[in-house]
């Protein structure tokens, strides 16, 4: 029986810049914090079988590679350059267009959406349950289109952090991700462009707060993972299963949210009653109001042009 095409739900491009001087990487499954005994190759990870293909379409080829090949260009300079540089026009919008792709294009994103998505209506039900993947599609391209207009405000603030070589960022199966809003100054939206830099977006003031150790930041990350949490080395992996098991100080809630997928958010959303829709068309122009006024058009579609500002640095 033939089978279909793998799909890379993190590319390979990004999870070849969290990799050890030989190439591989390390595991660390999350439910068991079990450490795998051998190295792992970007290719044969993080990847899944006709992963953005339902019965109309493939959003691998319609949205996601092209994102990626765009993002390509500028990828070195920001993961490399000691001081790294975001211009505004076509390579801000590739970094924009990029990091709101990696937050829909994830197992996690399709979990929460199909979560909320049978909560709607008993029709909304019945449409995940005979198109989950046509489902997961339309709402990836919705959600994304509205990352590409928050990510891009005018308030919305970028900073980067660097590494030094001893202290090493883990990739998961959840990369890019937002933390709740719970956080000083609100949601801060984290991603990891190499095993030494990461960039933290959000106001200036809930950036202001993430100057912060690997190990603390590797927790963060392994937390938000579904499965597994990769390192270019074993000592990194080691320290992020004494944090989740409570080893290092954390307190047992915490512990307990990280060792569950998502921070547990997944088993939060199925306790909670179906939101309002006005309530929650309120609170969400509320949130993109407080970065400011959309800079992209109102008739715009997914694909990308120039813009007239990119991403701001803090």
């Amino acid at each position: 029986m033939p089978t279909g095409r793998n799909q890379h739900q993190v590319p390979q491009m990004m999870i070849k810049r969290f990799a050890s001087a030989g190439g591989t990487l390390t595991e660390l499954i999350k439910p068991n914090l079990e450490i795998g005994s051998r190295g792992r190759w970007p290719k044969g990870i993080l990847f899944g079988e006709n992963f953005y293909r339902d019965h109309q379409s493939d959003l691998d080829e319609e949205l996601l590679t092209p994102i990626e090949q765009r993002f390509a260009r500028i990828y070195p300079s920001l993961a490399e350059d000691a001081h790294p540089q975001v211009t505004c026009g076509k390579n801000g919008a590739a970094l924009i267009d990029w990091i709101a792709s990696m937050l829909v294009r994830t197992r996690a994103y399709a979990l929460m959406a199909q979560t909320v998505g049978r909560k709607d209506s008993v029709f909304g039900e019945l449409l995940w349950k005979l198109a989950p993947a046509l489902m997961n599609n339309i709402l990836r391209i919705s959600w994304f289109s509205e990352l590409q207009d928050i990510l891009s405000r005018p308030l919305f603030r970028w900073r980067v952090k660097i590494y030094p070589p001893e202290e090493t960022v883990v990739l998961t199966d959840f990369p890019v991700c937002q933390t709740s809003g719970l956080e000083p100054d609100g949601q801060v939206t984290i991603v990891p462009l190499s095993k030494h830099r990461v960039m933290f977006g959000g106001s200036e003031k809930a950036i202001a707060h993430w100057d912060i150790p690997a190990d603390d930041l590797n927790a963060i990350l392994a937390g938000y993972a579904e499965r597994s949490i990769f390192a270019a080395d074993r000592a990194t992996l080691e320290r992020v299963a004494q944090h989740l098991r409570g080893e290092k100080g954390k307190p047992p809630d915490w512990c307990d949210a990280a060792r569950r997928p998502f921070f547990g958010f997944l088993d939060r959303l199925k306790g909670m009653n179906a939101p309002d829709s006005h309530e929650i068309s309120q609170w969400f122009k509320h949130l993109k109001d407080s970065y400011g006024e959309s800079i992209l058009p109102s008739d715009r579609g997914t694909s990308q042009g120039d813009r007239a500002r990119g991403p701001i640095l803090a």
